[in-house]
């Protein structure tokens, strides 16, 4: 079994390259953000500590967290979003870790936008997608409906190009075609045996 980390910044293409390994490397694919919602369903743990911390403003009618308030929240407000990834980040690595040891694939690719340390012992490589600024801003005006505002406070939300690069094994270039995309994973994965 191997175990990559997938990152990089909004707008860079991670979810294209994870449809090109499920589909084409049959990998398992973990996606941290989808784990963190799994979390804050009614009931689990992430959605107790956010409601204890948040209380029922941050709720919809159903009792359900509100994610469009909550995801203003993080994005408005620096000191919440530390506090809520304080809360749900070791929660999300506790999860996947669980998976990853039940899993049976040969290929397991976690991905994940949030640079930490916390979970860098369960990776046998990290790979980060990278696209310029000025492409993933464009990715999120068209593919996302952002405003140009939004997409920059998202884009510097995140770590830094540099910050990304250093910690990570690879850098999949991501600014051209498909099929430019599908042949850095062949040579990618061809190289890894």
């Amino acid at each position: 079994m191997k175990v990559i980390g997938l990152t990089g910044g909004v707008g860079a293409g991670k979810s294209l390259v994870l449809t090109i390994l499920k589909t084409k490397y049959n990998a398992e694919v973990m996606e941290a953000d989808k784990v963190a919602h799994e979390l804050m369903e009614p009931g689990e743990e992430g959605y107790l500590r956010i409601k204890e911390t948040f209380g029922e403003a941050i709720l919809n009618s159903d009792g359900t967290i509100n994610r469009t308030a909550l995801g203003k929240e993080i994005f408005d407000n620096e000191s919440a979003r530390e506090q809520i990834n304080l809360m749900i980040h070791p929660l999300v690595w506790k999860r996947i870790r669980q998976k990853i040891s039940a899993s049976q694939a040969g290929l397991i690719v976690v991905e994940f936008a949030i640079m930490g340390e916390e979970a860098e012992d369960i990776y046998d490589e990290m790979w980060y997608v990278h696209a310029s600024e000025e492409v993933r801003m464009r990715r999120l005006l068209k593919n996302r409906g952002y405003s140009k505002e939004r997409s920059e406070k998202m884009i510097r939300s995140q770590a830094s190009e540099q910050e990304y690069a250093r910690r990570c094994d690879r850098i999949i270039e991501n600014h051209g075609s498909v099929k430019d995309l599908e042949d850095q994973l062949a040579e990618i994965l061809k190289s890894r045996g």
